[in-house]
């Protein structure tokens, strides 16, 4: 069946960037892949009018462009796809660079229940992770093996989802979102950056009950128009109303721009560029918003930042010293200086273990810094060791409050944000969360600091993601402490209603300190590590 003419998504906004995962196979093995390719091509008659060496050419342009896995992935046996793909991220790029995609029905099959050997050498759990079948898991036995739930008999029609447009941050989370909205669910994904700035995403779904596909193109273009909701002059006269509300906020803690004195450039974000500099002798940090995204709901959400900085005061949350707001070309925020560095960056550079105390030391600071945003009603919604900055002698500090919210009257939210990797399950599935979403992260956090390794190391952010809905969880290792161990596990439960507060959590961790400790009247302060990996 020939796919229907690729429609333009319009207005699918910034934000995730895509990445490929799995290790790259050998050249050779590569080149023969492409061989085959080409070959099956040319013998369905799929060259045209072009010379076997243009057409080899177009080929070979198309795969340099994409990361290994996309050969590995694709196979053979799926040669005509490369024809469209390819098709989809030209007339991306040909369109004025507007986000473009393509849905076509695959197949009907019936999907029955079965047991998941979950052991980490399994087979069937090895292509869990490869396919990223997403049955929901509801319970693990005793044996460690997980059980998908039943579903109805009646047939699932699957069909394909291939998107393109340029590599934004965060775009990935917001078309992810927008297919659940629709109705549909992620069965398999396939996620992609070129060379050339843009991604390539390709979905199958089910949830579409027809297999005829244009109205299934029409129901996501008129999902995003109510996504995107009033025409652009009128969501920029709803921001400028706003901003002056925030700005009259603030101004009791304005900063005169012209005696900041900003120096080299730290970092970049999304929209605002991060400086070092001083002010009133002090060290600080000059959080600047990049005048592209002045009088948007960009310069909002900034100001909306510096509103819950002002609004906490604790010994671990960064400290906020005021805002420019007023000034004709620049709109910043300026708090401490942290001279450490983030803890991801501190973790992920360890060469050896953590001591037993640093970590517990480290934890409770965190613990103690989110106690204080939950007691304000503020959900941090992206807590990870990159937004946890270090200063002198391993004192940690709560940061980045880029999408933090105070929680609704109904203490719950829906709008999917945060990370992928530390990302709470009740998010990745669309469904409403409170501040027992940051709980879910801290256990990621936890782990991070007991492994020295990046969560779900062997996936991209989107199969980390879809794992952590069907229930995967990340292994602990056999020589933690088993009090931090049944913490991690406690903390990172399906179900947030068992997930402990943060003031449990800091009693927690306060026992464990406890019992390591050596008592009073001991020469010899302990120095309990943790294992780095778990035994093979």
């Amino acid at each position: 069946m020939a796919p229907p003419p690729a429609a333009p998504i319009g207005q699918l906004l910034e934000e995730g960037t895509g990445e490929s995962s799995s290790p790259p196979r050998s050249s050779a093995a590569h080149d023969e892949l492409r061989r085959k390719i080409y070959e099956r091509l040319v013998q369905a008659g799929k060259q045209g009018d072009s010379d076997d060496a243009s057409f080899r050419n177009m080929l070979d342009a198309h795969f340099d462009k994409l990361p290994p896995r996309y050969l590995t992935d694709l196979s053979e046996s799926k040669a005509e796809d490369v024809l469209l793909h390819r098709e989809v991220l030209d007339e991306c790029a040909h369109n004025g660079n507007q986000p473009v995609f393509r849905a076509r029905f695959l197949k009907c099959m019936v999907v029955q229940p079965e047991w998941v050997d979950t052991s980490p050498d399994s087979e069937t759990y090895q292509r869990l992770l490869e396919d990223l079948t997403l049955e929901r898991i509801h319970g693990t036995d005793t044996t460690g093996s997980m059980s998908s739930p039943s579903r109805d008999s009646e047939p699932a029609l699957l069909h394909e989802i291939i998107f393109s447009s340029l590599d934004k941050p965060k775009l990935l989370s917001r078309l992810t979102a927008l297919l659940s909205e629709v109705g549909l669910n992620i069965q398999e994904a396939h996620v992609y950056s070129t060379t050339d700035g843009f991604c390539l995403d390709v979905f199958v779904v089910d949830g579409w009950k027809t297999e005829e596909t244009e109205a299934l193109i029409a129901t996501i273009e008129d999902t995003l128009m109510r996504k995107n909701g009033a025409p652009p002059n009128s969501a920029n006269a709803s921001s400028s109303e706003k901003i002056l509300e925030l700005r009259e906020q603030l101004v009791d803690c304005e900063i005169d721009w012209n005696i900041l004195a900003v120096a080299e450039k730290i970092t970049s974000g999304s929209s605002a560029d991060l400086y070092r500099g001083t002010h009133s002798g002090l060290d600080v940090c000059i959080k600047i918003l990049r005048s592209a995204h002045h009088n948007s709901p960009s310069e909002v959400e900034f100001l909306q930042q510096a509103l819950m900085l002002r609004r906490v005061k604790h010994e671990n949350i960064l400290t906020f010293y005021g805002a420019c707001t007023k000034h004709r070309k620049y709109c910043a925020i300026v708090t401490e200086y942290m001279p450490g560095g983030d803890l991801y960056e501190f973790v992920h550079k360890q060469n050896d273990v953590l001591d037993l105390l640093l970590i517990l030391r480290i934890a409770m600071s965190i613990s103690k810094g989110m106690e204080c945003l939950h007691q304000h009603n503020i959900i941090h919604r992206d807590l990870k060791t990159a937004n946890i900055l270090m200063g002198d002698n391993h004192v940690v500090k709560i940061a980045d409050f880029g999408v933090a919210r105070v929680g609704s009257q109904e203490g719950q939210m829906t709008a999917e944000t945060g990370t992928y990797r530390w990302m709470a399950p009740e998010i990745i599935n669309h469904k409403p969360y409170d501040h027992k979403a940051d709980v879910f992260s801290f256990a990621i956090v936890l782990w991070e600091l007991i492994t020295l390794k990046v969560p779900y190391d062997n996936m991209t952010p989107l199969q980390a993601a879809l794992g952590v809905r069907q229930g995967l969880r990340l292994e602990i290792p056999a020589g933690v402490h088993p009090g931090l161990s049944k913490l991690i596990e406690q903390c990172w439960d399906e179900d947030p209603d068992i997930r402990p507060v943060f003031a449990e959590i800091i009693v927690q961790l306060e026992d464990i300190l406890q019992e390591i400790q050596v008592p009073k009247g001991g020469h010899r302060r302990s120095r309990a590590k943790m294992q780095k990996k778990s035994p093979r």
